[in-house]
């Protein structure tokens, strides 16, 4: 399912199928919708699940031996992780129709 149907699906909760660009609800009717709500709708849900895949994808880093100098190599700039993780988690919890996204840090490793 892709994001737009899903968000009219959030936004129209008497919808219970669409066929091609067209909501029905339980008795066959026609549902219109604000497609510019829903849209947006389909933008926020679309964040939420690029950060959620960074943040998957970046788990590792926030592991306390992954940045520990008993340990080498380590990941020297963990908190540079941190920080971008934190950023990503805020459009994970928050997610927004136009999110900017950092760049994500480079691994710096320790030799």
């Amino acid at each position: 399912m892709n994001y737009f149907t899903q968000a009219i699906y959030n936004l129209y909760p008497q919808v219970i199928t669409i066929c091609g660009d067209v909501a029905y609800d339980a008795e066959g009717n026609v549902v219109e919708y604000d497609p510019v709500a829903v849209q947006t709708e389909a933008d926020k849900l679309d964040c939420k699940a690029q950060a959620t895949s960074i943040l998957q994808a970046t788990d590792w880093t926030s592991i306390a031996d992954v940045g520990s100098p008993e340990n080498n190599p380590y990941l020297t700039n963990q908190a540079d992780f941190l920080f971008y993780r934190n950023v990503i988690r805020g459009y994970a919890v928050n997610p927004v129709e136009n999110p900017v996204w950092p760049t994500q840090p480079t691994e710096q490793w320790s030799s």
